[in-house]
């Protein structure tokens, strides 16, 4: 019996004796593994502030420069201020230049880095202090990018990866957005007129569902009401539901990109396609118009000076005459 207890005892500490290593070896991997990591971030400082202390991001890509300002957790182009910019990818920006560090600090003359015509050069300024980076040829063995800092006579490498979110011309910092303002579910009205002059009105009517007109009293409370889609011109006309929730979509949709200088002739205003009295349920009416140009589709706000481009899906969904929202017998 001892001697079974022995044994026991004994494969216990095995066991625990095993487990420490396994903890052991996962904590020197763990460590390998942070080590690794810092090394291919770097340790050599180019660019540190604090996120509240950012003034503003300058760059220049593809020999065009891009100047975004940062005031109070927001992002504006200077060279456009009407301009919706892509909050997230001006985040990612100020990410990446909060603690850019340099993996090597280069010593060799004379060889060409790149630097003399830069693929890409980034100013940012915090805290009233501005800090120059410019960026030459890429390593074609690690694939990182030589970069020289403003005052500062060395040559350093960084990751590529590190400086790959600048790599955006004007259309990239676009941040898709629904510049009608519109909710689907809050519109009580639409009324359109197409091309041809043709109109159409279209009201959200609340009726009895089938439960309210049962003879039950318990199903047929006051509550037991819908909102259903009315033509003005034919209230009795059975609509095609799925298609009047199609067009208020395309209403509501995002927009692909924006021209806040465009010639509204060539996007071809001048005869649109689709104009609309948009009403919602607090009252307020948005005006809007959709037109075809020379390079696709575009969508103008009343009130605002911009054209933005839309699917031709989303106008597609717009183009309906009266009896094609009807529900075909």
């Amino acid at each position: 019996m001892k001697t079974k207890q022995r044994v026991l005892l004994a494969l216990l500490a095995a066991a625990v004796l095993l487990c420490a290593a396994l903890w052991a070896v996962t904590r020197s991997n763990a460590k390998a593994e942070q080590a690794a990591s810092a090394a291919a971030e770097g340790g050599i400082p180019l660019s540190t502030f604090a996120a509240e202390d950012l003034e503003q991001i300058e760059y220049t890509y593809n020999g065009q420069t891009y100047t975004l300002q940062y005031s109070g957790g927001s992002w504006q182009l200077a060279q456009d201020p009407a301009y919706h910019l892509d909050e997230s990818a001006c985040n990612t920006m100020r990410t990446a230049l909060m603690a850019l560090n340099a993996k090597r600090s280069l010593t060799q003359a004379g060889e060409d880095y790149g630097l003399d015509s830069p693929q890409l050069t980034v100013t940012v300024t915090a805290a009233g202090q501005s800090t120059t980076l410019t960026f030459g040829a890429e390593n074609p063995v690690t694939g990182d990018l030589y970069v020289q800092k403003a005052g500062d006579d060395a040559i350093y490498t960084v990751s590529g990866n590190k400086v790959a979110c600048f790599q955006l011309d004007k259309a990239g910092l676009f941040g898709s957005f629904c510049p009608t303002g519109l909710t689907a579910s809050a519109i009580t009205q639409v009324a359109y007129t197409l091309a041809d002059g043709t109109s159409v009105t279209l009201n959200a009517v609340s009726e009895p569902t089938e439960s309210a007109d049962s003879t039950d009293a318990d199903s047929a409370s006051s509550s037991a009401y819908e909102t259903v889609w009315r033509l003005a011109s034919d209230p009795a006309a059975s609509l095609a539901q799925d298609k009047v929730q199609s067009l208020l979509s395309a209403l509501c949709t995002y927009v692909t990109a924006q021209a806040t200088d465009a010639d509204l002739s060539a996007c071809g205003f001048d005869a649109p396609v689709f104009t609309a009295a948009v009403t919602s349920e607090d009252g307020s009416t948005v005006q809007l118009a959709y037109a075809c140009g020379m390079d696709g589709w575009y969508l103008q706000v009343e009130g605002d000076t911009s054209v933005y481009t839309v699917d031709t899906s989303t106008v597609q969904a717009l183009l309906l005459t009266e009896n094609d929202l009807k529900t075909q017998e």
